[in-house]
């Protein structure tokens, strides 16, 4: 079959990036400024309907389901990157009622659309199963809700015309795809504990005997996963619930068939029955990722989180632009109240949003999947009623408070928002939008908790019930709605360990590192390196009052590694003496964050490409055991820049090798110039001895990483290599003059390295006034420091006129960091 539309938006969203990447000018690459790309235009993620060669055809930006009219079953599916498949069906879905089947000769039916929307595609289906019994079937309606994040949640009400005792009930789908791990959740938990693992071998099995609720298949690329709301409803101990049986591996795909039971039993005639003229419900659904194109301001979502007191539950100006000299793009605040109903003194919100903007950031409401203030007039008013078991949740007990902030006063919710409270929340969030210049919002705790003790209240289909379909909806009506008004909307959840797709599908960035310890770099890889499948950020917690985390030094070995811009910070531990709440705050911690965040913040993430240490060995390598390497390639000056990280408890000397260069961009011939980023050491190396020697990185400190700068330089004339992010870079032969726009976080200053021609340098000016540079002659490199405003700064240097004159020599001085 051939399919048009999705390569077509592929293709759509590569130009996208592209056009935020570099504005290629008649004087050479220009970059777009972070603040522009952080409020580009999501690409668009809406739903098309079409009939071809028999079939529904349901696209979305990177997928399509192709479904059966006849059965109103999924007959294909694919999913694409970069112009390829990464997940594709082999062969139709597949729902087993005992002899019934939907894949069986001889079903019959018809599927209408009954609604077209471009975030929401409906069928209904009216059919009968064939069975294997000649002249039985089982009639069936079906409603089948395509989402634009790539869910389809299917509801099946079988309405069998006699008794019959069925033992199994089995939706089941087999696929090909970019999969390397499993993970299973069942409907009586959060998923926190959700057991994962690498796919075993061809011919192996990784099979469950609990309730089920999700089970899924995923990897760096690419996930599927398939739910139910009625999982193992009726089971026999022993028996599978859920199955990912492995039938083949090769390269990085594997083709596995997934399967869950709603009922699964030995055959008896005191098991499950399905009755004559009672209707039988369940849900069952498939999850899919990619699920959107990636945009590219993701690797620098670095995201600070203002949680406060009673005392200070706004930040100062000050405060405001010391969070975005850190290199900080996004500023959330954590106890704000509920969206458009802002805490007391509320007039200060808008001065906050103002500053934050000038600051160059995103501001971001924290909201809770399923706390709501408890001065949230909707929750007044249901309470007044006497109504609130409509919407009453067990979460923390029923409440939460926070004895540092008395306004943290907050009551559960159910996560299924039933009885209208989905529509209430939808319209907070909407007043919010109308009244403030937000930019998007944090939901913290989205899990898919199994606490609710109303089913009947809550029309839950099982008494142990997760609500994981409905906080799907939620988080969907909430992405729909914030990117109506707010086309460069940042979505961020705190998954925490539960990295289950259809709950998480909706979001930019995920929170899943609060205060744990990661046992390795390719644990980390594996777990949460499938976030990339969906091209989400990631973010790693710092750690409040748990005694359980990660020290900041090593997060950013985590964080450099796997893709940069994940470490978000929070005011306890930027200001522990104003807000005394944080444990282990280490008194050089903000020296990381300030180095790290602005190296980041001046190469441009999110115009580079990463080549990671887990992908990549036929590329580098590392000599020293416990060391590793992550290399970034910036797209549109050519530059690079490497990492090399330390996971031992002791310093190690190493060296990174390269081994396919050529892939990496790296050329033969001409001259590099090396910066140790750390030390602030450049030495220039010929390429063909860089290529064969690689990088010696010297002492590595234990738990510490050592960052390298690469660019490749002309004797001719002088070019920028560090400190601020280069915009444009523009060299005058005539007037022997270099003109340079760097960008940096408003207020802060940074030196600015610049390597030097073969001439001599005269002078330096930034804005046009003469600026203070030195000249690290066994370097060849000029510097001097800059301070930066909202818009980029113009820095020129000129040739030393008869080779007279020129910069004073000096060092280049090391970056600030602690000593190891």
């Amino acid at each position: 079959m051939t399919c048009t539309r999705l390569p077509m938006l592929l293709v759509m969203a590569a130009t996208l990036v592209g056009m935020a990447r570099a504005d290629d000018g008649a004087d050479g690459p220009r970059s777009r400024p972070i603040t522009e790309v952080l409020r580009q235009p999501l690409p668009p993620e809406d739903l098309t309907y079409a009939e071809r060669d028999g079939l529904i055809v349901v696209a979305g930006p990177t997928f399509e389901y192709l479904v059966d009219p006849t059965t109103g079953m999924v007959a294909r599916l694919r999913a694409a990157r970069d112009g390829r498949d990464v997940v594709r069906l082999d062969g139709p879905a597949r729902l087993v009622v005992g002899p019934y089947d939907t894949a069986a000769p001889g079903a019959v039916g018809e599927t209408t659309a009954a609604s077209r929307d471009a975030g929401r595609i409906i069928l209904t289906t009216t059919g009968a199963m064939a069975s294997s019994l000649a002249g039985d079937a089982l009639p069936y309606s079906l409603t089948s809700t395509f989402y634009n994040d790539g869910v389809v949640v299917s509801e099946f009400t079988l309405r069998p015309t006699r008794d019959a005792a069925v033992a199994e009930i089995r939706h089941e789908a087999k696929a090909t795809g970019a999969f390397r791990h499993h993970l299973h959740k069942t409907r009586d938990s959060d998923g926190m504990d959700s057991p994962w693992g690498a796919l075993p071998e061809a011919g192996g099995s990784a099979t469950f005997s609990t309730l089920t609720s999700c089970l899924q298949v995923f990897g760096p690329k690419a996930g599927l996963a398939i739910f139910t709301d009625r999982g193992a409803t009726r089971a026999t101990e022993g028996l599978d619930t859920a199955a990912a049986r492995v039938e083949r591996r090769e390269g990085d795909e594997a083709t596995v068939a997934l399967a869950q039971h709603v009922v699964h039993e030995w055959p008896s005639p005191d098991g499950f029955r399905l009755k004559a003229g009672e209707p039988f419900t369940f849900r069952v659904g498939m999850s899919v990722v990619p699920n959107r194109p990636p945009h590219p301001r993701r690797p620098d979502l670095r995201m600070f989180a203002w949680i406060g007191d009673a005392k200070n539950p706004y930040p100062t100006d000050a405060e405001i632009h010391d969070v975005a000299r850190l290199g900080f793009t996004l500023f959330q605040m954590h106890r704000l109240g509920t969206p458009g109903e802002p805490r007391p003194p509320a007039d200060e919100l808008d001065r906050v949003i103002k500053t934050v903007h000038e600051a160059g950031m995103l501001f971001i409401w924290t909201v809770n999947a399923d706390l709501m203030y408890a001065r949230a007039p909707g929750v007044k008013a249901t309470r007044d009623r006497g109504e609130w078991p409509l919407w009453e949740g067990f979460n923390y007990g029923g409440r939460y408070t926070d004895a540092m902030d008395a306004y943290c006063d907050m009551l559960a919710t159910c996560l299924a928002s039933p009885n209208g409270l989905a529509d209430y929340r939808v319209a907070c969030n909407e007043r919010m939008l109308d009244r403030y210049d937000v930019d998007g919002m944090y939901i913290d705790d989205n899990l898919a908790y199994a606490n609710c003790k109303l089913q009947a209240e809550h029309g839950h289909p099982e008494k142990d019930y997760d609500c994981l379909i409905e906080l799907h909806e939620m988080s969907w009506r909430r992405r729909r709605s914030l990117l109506a008004r707010r086309p460069h909307a940042v979505l961020i959840d705190h998954c925490a360990r539960a990295t289950v797709l259809p709950v998480i599908c909706d979001f930019d960035a995920h929170l899943y590192g609060e205060g744990y310890t990661f046992s390795s770099p390719e644990d980390y890889w594996a777990r949460y390196g499938s976030l990339r499948g969906m091209d989400a950020q990631g973010c790693l917690w710092p750690g409040d009052s748990e005694p359980d985390r990660n020290a900041t030094e090593i997060a950013y070995n985590y964080d450099l590694l796997t893709g940069g811009g994940q470490y978000m910070y929070i005011d306890w531990r930027f200001y522990p003496d104003k807000f005394p709440y944080a444990t282990g705050v280490d008194k050089d911690e903000i020296r990381f964050v300030r180095a790290y965040n602005l190296a980041q913040y001046g190469f441009g993430m999110h115009e580079s490409r990463p080549y990671y240490f887990a992908e990549s060995a036929d590329l580098f390598g590392t000599d020293a055991p416990g060391s590793y390497a992550t290399i970034y390639r910036n797209e549109t000056w050519g530059d690079h820049l490497v990492v090399l990280a330390n996971m031992n408890a002791e310093a190690v000397e190493a060296t990174l090798t390269f081994r396919s260069p050529e892939r990496l961009g790296l050329r033969p011939g001409g001259t590099y110039a090396v910066l140790d980023v750390n030390e602030g050491k450049c030495r220039r190396v010929g390429g063909d001895e860089l290529l064969e020697r690689g990088i010696a990185g010297g002492r590595v400190p234990g738990g510490g990483l050592k960052l390298f700068h690469l660019r490749r330089v002309h004797e001719d004339a002088p070019r920028h290599l560090w400190g601020g992010k280069r915009i444009s870079e523009r060299w005058d032969p005539g007037a022997k003059s270099l003109t340079l726009e760097l960008q940096g976080p408003p207020g802060s200053e940074r030196s600015v390295l610049i390597a030097a021609g073969e001439g001599p340098i005269g002078e330096v000016r930034v804005d046009g006034a003469p600026a203070a540079f030195q000249l690290d002659a066994p370097a060849r490199v000029v510097h001097g420091k800059v301070r930066f405003g909202p818009a980029p700064v113009r820095v020129e240097v000129f040739a030393s006129p008869a080779g007279r004159g020129g910069p004073p020599e000096g060092p280049v001085p090391p970056e600030d960091l602690p000593a190891r």
